[in-house]
């Protein structure tokens, strides 16, 4: 059976096999990173490596590139939808930045668009995709509740249990406005480059800048809230017409798939 063939029979199926992957790669990764005393961006390095050359192979050997989203906006106007997402970006910098070396500086980069690339391509894009034809709403909400989940592997970091649950929280409202995005306007790279610059501000903030409690709990629970609701406005948009006639088309496929 084809790879595509085996996605639209088994959408599930092809979803858990990806979070799977997912997990895997942090863990064997994160064993590595602990016995060779890597630091935490060497562990994000690993994985996220190793999930960028499945992505690009999955998405070449489907011919997927264009379909989950590598394209240009179909309307200008649609690059204001994702200046809402920006938000985490710029409360990232308000601690200031600090730039040791051009070496440091660069490893940032390179990590922080791998994991964009890695993790957006993967929920927003392959697993997106393959449950897609089952219904929007459900393809943005089991894809969300995946991306919250899988940040429950930060509570191995030694993260008591209440900053873990509104990191998966934050996560998962995050997933869902993203899923939306990626549905409702067909730009996957858009939401590759507002992860990387989310990520990439956080990891060159200026060390010993802390908030209280208080004030880091409002603001995630404050942005789990805001993501949550711009994701259901997002949802609450109407289709392009050509997504329309694309979600028919695929999910003929499936039910054709089923009958075969």
């Amino acid at each position: 059976m084809k790879l595509a063939q085996f996605i639209e029979r088994h959408p599930y199926r092809f979803v858990a096999i990806m979070e799977a992957v997912v997990v895997i790669a942090y863990l064997l990764t994160g064993t590595v990173a602990y016995f060779l005393g890597l630091s935490n961006m060497a562990l994000y390095g690993l994985a996220n490596l190793g999930l960028t050359l499945i992505v690009i192979v999955l998405l070449t050997r489907l011919r997927w590139w264009k379909t989950v989203g590598f394209a240009p906006l179909r309307r200008q106007g649609d690059l204001l939808f994702f200046l809402l997402p920006l938000i985490p970006v710029i409360l990232n910098l308000i601690p200031d930045v600090k730039i040791e070396s051009f070496a440091q500086v660069s490893a940032v980069f390179a990590v922080t668009l791998a994991v964009a690339f890695a993790e957006e391509t993967i929920f927003r894009g392959l697993m997106l995709q393959a449950i897609k034809p089952l219904g929007y709403w459900r393809a943005a909400v089991i894809t969300a509740l995946l991306f919250g989940l899988t940040h429950a592997m930060n509570a191995l970091t030694g993260k008591n249990m209440l900053e873990s649950a509104m990191q998966i929280g934050y996560a998962t409202a995050i997933g869902f406005a993203y899923a939306a995005l990626a549905l409702k306007k067909d730009a996957l790279w858009l939401l590759i480059l507002t992860h990387f610059l989310t990520d990439f501000a956080f990891f060159i903030q200026k060390p010993g800048f802390a908030l209280s409690s208080f004030w880091q709990s409002f603001i995630v629970i404050s942005l789990t809230i805001t993501f949550t609701a711009y994701g259901i406005f997002i949802m609450q948009q109407k289709f392009h017409p050509q997504i329309r006639g694309a979600q028919s088309s695929q999910a003929q496929n499936v039910s054709e798939g089923k009958n075969t």
